[in-house]
Parts: C-alpha cells; sequence; structure tokens
C-alpha cells in the first residue's frame, strides 16, 4: 500500500469485513442457553469512541475531533461514533477537591454545549452517535476520580444516574432513533471500593441490574419514548443479562477473553505488568493453554465490541412505560 489511495480503499474494505463478520455464527453461540429466539435488530454498525469526554478534568488541551476527522470516518465506510463520557468533564464543580452528592447536579452549560458540537457534526457526515456514559455517578471501571457513592449500594447515587439520563435525553429528545442511541454505563461490575483501580470486579446481581437499566431507561423514554437504549452486558461488559430480556433495551457484550491477550500488560487492568509470561496463541501462557476450540466452547462468549442479542423493539411496548 504505498499512496494514501490504497489506504483508504483497503480501510473500507476492512470496514464492510467487519461488519459482514459481526453477526456470523450468533446462532451457534450458547449464551448460556438463558435467551432463546432472539434478533439482532440493530444495523451492523462500524466506527469509532471519541474520547473528547472520556476523562473527568474537563481539560481542552488534549486533542479534540475535528470535523475533518469526521470527514476521513465517512469517506473511508465508517457509520458509527461513540461518546463515552465521564460525567464530571461536563460540571461546574471544584477541581481543588473531591466532590460532594450535591455537585453531580451542577452542569457547565459551555461544555453540554462542546458535546452537542460533536453529536451535530457526527451527524453532518450521517454518522450514529451513541452516547454513552463511561463514568456516571458512583460507578467506572477504572479509578481516577473520587466517587462520592456507590452506584450498586446508594439510592442517591442512582437517583443522580437517572437524572443525567433524563437530561442528555431531553437534549436530544428530537432527534431520530436512527441517529443517535443511549449506551448507559461502560461495563458494569459490582467493585466494592469505587476508588480502587484493582479492587475485584464480580457481576452485579441481575435484579439490581435489571432495576437500575431500567428505570434510567424509562428517564430516557420520558422524553422521547422512541429513544434507542443500550445496555453493557454484566461483569464488565462480558454476560448477556437475561434479566431485561423482556424490555426493548438492546444488550452490548465484550469479548474480552482470553484476558491475558485482550489486556497484555494494560496497567489499568494489571496490577503486575512486569511478569507476564510471554504472549503465544496457539499455545501455552503461564498455566492455560490458548487454542480456538478453547474460545468455541467458553459458554458465555459474545462477539467483540459488537451489539448482540437486540430486543424487538415494538412503539407499543416502548410507550406502556
Amino acid at each position: 500500500m504505498n499512496t494514501k489511495s490504497d489506504r483508504r480503499d483497503f480501510i473500507k474494505k476492512a470496514a464492510v469485513l467487519t461488519g459482514s463478520i459481526s453477526l456470523a455464527g450468533t446462532s451457534t453461540l450458547a449464551l448460556s442457553n438463558r435467551i432463546e429466539n432472539k434478533q439482532n435488530t440493530l444495523p451492523k454498525w462500524k466506527g469509532f469512541n471519541l474520547l473528547d469526554f472520556f476523562y473527568p478534568t474537563n481539560n481542552r488541551s488534549s486533542r479534540q475531533t475535528t470535523e475533518e476527522d469526521f470527514k476521513w470516518m465517512s469517506d473511508w465506510g465508517f457509520d458509527f461514533v461513540r461518546i463515552p463520557m465521564a460525567y464530571p468533564s461536563y460540571l461546574d464543580i471544584d477541581r481543588s477537591r473531591d466532590i460532594t452528592p450535591e455537585e453531580v447536579y451542577s452542569i457547565n452549560e459551555e461544555a453540554i454545549e462542546r458535546v452537542d458540537q460533536l453529536v451535530y457534526m457526527a451527524h453532518k457526515f450521517n454518522l450514529h452517535v451513541s452516547i454513552n456514559l463511561h463514568r456516571a455517578p458512583g460507578y467506572c471501571i477504572n479509578a481516577g476520580f473520587h466517587e462520592p457513592y456507590n452506584l450498586w449500594k446508594d439510592q442517591a447515587a442512582q437517583e443522580a444516574f437517572y437524572w443525567h439520563w433524563k437530561m442528555w435525553a431531553d437534549r436530544y429528545k428530537n432527534i431520530s432513533r436512527d441517529k443517535i442511541s443511549f449506551d448507559l454505563l461502560n461495563e458494569p461490575a459490582m467493585i466494592d471500593d469505587m476508588n480502587n483501580q484493582h479492587a475485584d470486579k464480580t457481576i452485579v446481581p441481575g435484579e439490581l441490574y435489571a432495576k437500575v437499566v431500567e428505570k434510567a431507561a424509562k428517564a430516557i423514554w420520558k422524553e422521547n419514548p422512541e429513544h434507542l437504549v443500550i445496555a453493557d452486558g454484566n461483569q464488565v461488559g462480558s454476560l448477556v443479562i437475561p434479566e431485561i430480556a423482556h424490555l426493548p433495551i438492546a444488550q452490548s457484550c465484550r469479548g474480552y477473553y482470553p484476558h491475558i491477550i485482550s489486556h497484555y500488560k494494560a496497567p489499568w487492568a494489571m496490577k503486575d505488568i512486569t511478569n507476564l509470561p510471554p504472549l503465544k496463541y496457539p499455545g501455552q501462557v503461564g498455566d492455560q493453554y490458548l487454542h480456538r476450540e478453547m474460545l468455541s466452547n467458553l459458554p458465555n462468549l459474545v462477539l467483540v465490541f459488537i451489539v448482540v442479542n437486540a430486543a424487538v423493539i415494538l412503539k407499543h411496548h416502548m410507550r406502556s412505560f
């Protein structure tokens, strides 16, 4: 590939191939045999995370996505962007001290308008926008910002979570579901200490996760019953959530397996990155032999970074909430 044209052609073909593969073989996935006859009703989106609001600092010194970036995405055949946001990035707070529960409602209108600009630029180039709370009040898969409470344990955190989604849903209530969707929470897990990067991460009790997801979705649908809502899989996004399969909510799962490969030497995921065994695939890595059959037999393996098992979206169902 010696020319820019060659590179663009390669990326376009890769994007089409990724979209074609994304749903291949879904009928063979076990999904623990708990959810049956669900069809993926969503498009085969192809695109990127945009990190303009990923960090909680509201620091504009990092590079921001430009209109030229969106033009490149569109020219190369991509049709989707996800905006994973840390909620403090759009708050008006004193960042020299820890945030208080009351301050999670202190919106910085200038920051919110910058999110608007990002959304509108994406739409200018016909890209679907997924609004996501990577850090929500009381929860983030990463530490680095002192949370005042725990989303899974504290009612105040849950109420703030619903409030933030109501705000975003109202802001974009007149935008078609073809152009925007709402990805409630990045990679949920039960973490006892929200401010410890390497605290144990376990599955959120299904009924608890379903309660939080359903109330957040209802807050969104109150502003526009047609809004498309997506829930990340349980236990850091890895497990399908049977407890919400009856709701018109799509599920987005991850394929972080084998973890030693997907997060090799990632300091945010591994406490000690200096004494890891060398990678070999297929082959022996530490005390585990990695091979294709191992992946094929994994009961809960779902496709990587795509939306699967979307519940059928029925308009009358959505209006019943």
